[in-house]
């Protein structure tokens, strides 16, 4: 559990991390959750390399969410919301994340993890009724 609480941490501090020093740049907020407090992601665009992994984090996140008992779930959460913020944050096209969710999530499992995954918003819908789910 420490290991993934550090990944989490490490996952956070990445993102505060990113961009200048410009103070006029635009951010979205990840709110805090539990353990961890909220953390500004610089927004603007991102290559295709930056989408995919962040996609591909994304989907092992949520993939890792399903693990039985005794596996901690909320950790599994809390990064998967910090990946689709910064996936978002870099202007990502939905395809990509659709991609890197298909190869990983049966349509049944996509369904239970955007029952708990609500900070998805309305992506969440769009991902559950793309043609391959």
């Amino acid at each position: 559990m420490i290991r993934f609480i550090a990944a989490v941490v490490l996952a956070v501090v990445l993102l505060a991390g990113c961009g200048g020093d410009d103070q006029t740049q635009k951010t979205l907020t990840i709110p805090s959750d539990g353990r961890f407090a909220a953390t500004k992601v610089p927004t603007g665009p991102a290559s295709p390399a930056l989408c995919r992994a962040k996609a591909d984090s994304f989907s092992r996140a949520a993939e890792s969410f399903l693990l039985p008992y005794p596996s901690d779930s909320d950790i599994y959460r809390v990064l998967a919301r910090v990946q689709f913020t910064a996936f978002q944050a870099h202007h990502c096209d939905i395809e990509v994340l659709r991609r890197a969710v298909a190869r990983r999530l049966t349509p049944k499992e996509l369904r239970e993890v955007l029952a708990f995954f609500g900070f998805m918003g309305d992506v969440g819908p769009e991902l559950a009724n793309a043609p391959q789910h």
